[in-house]
């Protein structure tokens, strides 16, 4: 199992990376007149995920902190409400950034 730390430092890791390939992609739309349509989605999205696992632990430590048994779960069968609820955040906030894009 992954430690807390070296699970935050990651999503440090993919927030900053994130936010990055965000400001680069705003750059590119405001001065060049161009913007990448998946760094745009992604960027976002990734942003917000990196934050998740920097605020919260991961959604498998999560449940088996509260003593579930995973042996049989598999894929988005294992997320947690707080989870999904990170995910539809992130790919809200993904797509609203493109709609944004689009209107610029």
């Amino acid at each position: 199992m992954v430690s807390r730390t070296v699970e935050r430092f990651g999503g440090f890791f993919i927030a900053s990376i994130a936010a990055a390939l965000t400001i680069w992609n705003w750059d590119l739309a405001l001065h060049k007149g161009y913007f990448y349509l998946k760094v745009s989605i992604i960027g976002p999205s990734f942003f917000v995920l990196g934050l998740g696992l920097i605020l919260f632990p991961g959604y498998q430590q999560e449940r088996i902190a509260r003593g579930e048994d995973i042996t049989n779960l598999k894929g988005l069968e294992l997320l947690t409400p707080r989870w999904w609820a990170i995910l539809v955040i992130s790919l809200g906030l993904g797509l609203g950034n493109w709609l944004i894009m689009l209107s610029r």
